[in-house]
This record gives structure tokens, sequence and C-alpha cells, in this order.
């Protein structure tokens, strides 16, 4: 299974960044970027609306501009996305678009949802120059999008070793009697570790980590996060502890 780490969501910058992670309000829905709805229970907020025309107006007036937005996209993602990637993204594209055109090409990216586009299509009616320019952030979304959403979501975390997601898979193959376990983890700054265990060394590792914690103080852990996982933290030691034979028959107390 895949377990998502919980981050928070943040705000474009109004101006150009240096070369360091967002941060801002948070907005994370159920691992899909989503804005604020507005009162008219619109996903697209009215100064998107605004910012869509200047940049329709952008490409009308120099159609090569699309093709700078590309070069952008593609030399800040052929690495390895990092927590960076997303503020250099953003200040690249300002240089070239300017801020209003940069936020709604940077949004609509990162948002990377139909659902989204399809409201931006409602809101501005039949307007053909409008659509003109829909299209072309449809067309960069589907081209980019699942990379610059990446990249949003870690510009986001608070620490580069906080994890950004983990994936744990437990299995046995036929005909085989292991049971082997495999972990794959991805940090914020990038980094991924990945383990592959039998059960037995699951076990060590995670008495090494638990006796790793008792030489943390109390206040080093939220404890509305102890709260949460108590139960399953008490459970941990008699999850696999064999019932002694008393004899009984079975059915009798």
């Amino acid at each position: 299974m895949a377990d998502d780490i919980v981050e928070e969501d943040t705000a474009l910058p109004e101006e150009p960044v240096p070369d360091m992670p967002v941060t801002g309000e948070e907005a994370d829905a159920g691992g899909e970027e989503v804005p604020d709805t507005p009162e008219n229970g619109s996903m697209v907020p009215d100064a998107f609306i605004r910012d869509l025309k200047t940049f329709g107006e952008s490409i009308r007036k120099s159609p090569g501009l699309i093709e700078q937005i590309r070069d952008v996209f593609e030399y800040h993602l052929v690495d390895m996305t990092d927590r960076r990637t997303f503020s250099r993204i953003v200040n690249a594209l300002t240089m070239i678009l300017g801020h209003s055109s940069t936020m709604v090409v940077a949004t609509a990216c990162h948002i990377n949802a139909a659902a989204f586009f399809i409201d931006i299509k409602k809101q501005v009616g039949e307007d053909e120059e409008e659509a003109e320019a829909i299209a072309v952030l449809q067309h960069l979304t589907a081209l980019y999008g699942n990379r610059v959403q990446e990249a949003y979501a870690l510009s986001v975390g608070s620490l580069d070793e906080d994890w950004f997601t983990a994936d744990i898979n437990t299995f046995r193959r036929e005909g085989e009697q292991s049971w082997m376990i495999e972990l794959h983890l991805a940090q914020y700054n990038g980094t991924i570790a990945h383990l592959k265990m039998t059960p037995e060394s699951l076990f060590q590792l995670t008495l090494i980590l638990m006796n790793e914690v008792k030489k943390l103080p109390a206040e080093a852990f939220d404890q509305e996060m102890i709260s949460r996982y108590g139960d399953d933290i008490k459970s941990f030691a008699t999850r696999f502890s064999l019932r002694t034979d008393d004899g009984a028959p079975p059915g009798y107390a």
C-alpha cells in the first residue's frame, strides 16, 4: 500500500522567487492539488480568470512564448525533482511571462485536474480568445502536469529529511515459503531509499528504531499523533505472541 505523508499546500509566490522552497497556506485534498473554493462554489478564483486574459493576450502577441514555456519545463524537469524544482520553474517563467501569466500557467499545471478546466470554461463562456488560452493551458498541463504537481508537493515539505511518501508491500510468491517486505521511501529533498527485508529483518529494524526513540524527550513528538496511534503501538508487542496451550478442550473458558 502507499501511505502519502500529509503535507501543507502553498500559494504561488507574489514575485519572482529565489532558489528556495515555496511556503504558504494549506489546501491539499486527497493527494490532488485543489485551490481554495471561492464563495460562488467555483474551483477557480476570480483572479485566475483576470490573469487568464493577460496570458491570452501575451500568447496572441507573441506565439513563440508557448515554445519558450515548454523549454523552461523541459530544462527544469529533465533531472530528478526536488524541493527547489517548483520555485525554479516559477522564477524562470516569471522572467519570460511576468507575474500574472506565470500564476496562470503554474497554477493550472500543479492543480493538474480536468475538473478545473471544466470550471474555467463555465466561467469564461463562449469567448474565443480565452478559449484559445485555455486550450494552450490544457496542452501544457497534459504534457507537464504530473511532474509539476510532484514538484509543487515536494516544495511544501518542512524539512529536506521529512518523508514525502512511503510505499510498502508485503508478499509471498507462489510456491515459496518465505515472506518478503519491500519498502520504498522518498524524502522531500528527492532522496529515495529502497529496502527489501525478511520478516525477521523487519522486526529487528523496528526494535532498533524503537530503542532509538527511547533516547528522545517526550516533547520531540506531537502528542496528538501519539494519542492517535497509541493503540497500534501498544498492540505491537502482542500481535505475534502465540497463545499458550493450557490443555483445555475447545469451547471451554
